[in-house]
C-alpha cells in the first residue's frame, strides 16, 4: 500500500494541474448528501462514463448509510445528553465512521483507477460537502509546445 501512496505523490509532483472538475450537491430529493451523477465532458477521453458513475453512486450509498438514523444513532444521542456530551472525547459516532470509510474509498479509487488515468479525487469532506473536486493533471514531460497553457489552471463548474 505504501508504493500505491507513492503513486499518487508522484503523480501530484510530476504532473501539472491542467482542469478541475466539479461534481455539483444533487437537490432534487431534498437535503440528503446526494452527488449528481451526470458524466463531466472533460472526463470523456479520461474515464469511462460507467467507472464514474459507479464511484458517484457508491459515495451517495455511503453518505445515505451515514445519514440514516436507526438504534445506533438515537443511543448515541442519549449517551451524549447523559454525558454532557463527553461521550465523544473518548467514543467516535458511526456517521465519523462511515466519513473514515468513505476516505479510504476514495483513496483506494485513486490508486487503483483514476491516478493510472491522470485525475485524483478529492474528498468532499475538504470541500464542505458542497461538491466532488476531481483534479485532471497532464505529464509535464509530453505536453511539448503546450507545456505553457497546461500549467495554467482552469476550473469548470456543472
Amino acid at each position: 500500500m505504501a508504493t500505491e501512496f507513492h503513486n499518487l505523490q508522484e503523480l501530484r509532483h510530476s504532473a501539472s494541474l491542467a482542469n478541475k472538475v466539479f461534481i455539483q450537491r444533487d437537490y432534487s430529493e431534498g437535503t440528503t448528501c446526494k452527488f449528481q451523477t451526470k458524466f463531466p465532458s472533460e472526463l470523456e477521453s479520461r474515464i469511462e462514463r460507467t467507472l464514474f458513475e459507479d464511484t458517484v453512486k457508491t459515495l451517495n450509498n455511503y453518505y445515505a448509510e451515514a445519514e440514516k438514523i436507526g438504534g445506533q444513532s438515537y443511543l448515541e444521542g442519549c449517551l451524549a445528553c447523559s454525558t454532557a456530551y463527553l461521550i465523544f472525547l473518548c467514543m467516535e459516532t458511526r456517521y465519523e465512521k462511515v466519513l473514515r470509510k468513505i476516505g479510504k474509498y476514495i483513496q483506494e479509487q485513486n490508486e487503483k483507477i483514476y491516478a493510472p488515468r491522470g485525475l485524483l479525487i478529492t474528498d468532499p469532506i475538504e470541500r464542505g460537502m458542497r461538491v466532488i473536486e476531481i483534479s485532471i493533471y497532464e505529464d509535464r514531460g509530453s505536453s511539448g509546445s503546450t507545456s505553457g497553457s497546461s500549467s495554467v489552471s482552469s476550473s469548470t463548474a456543472r
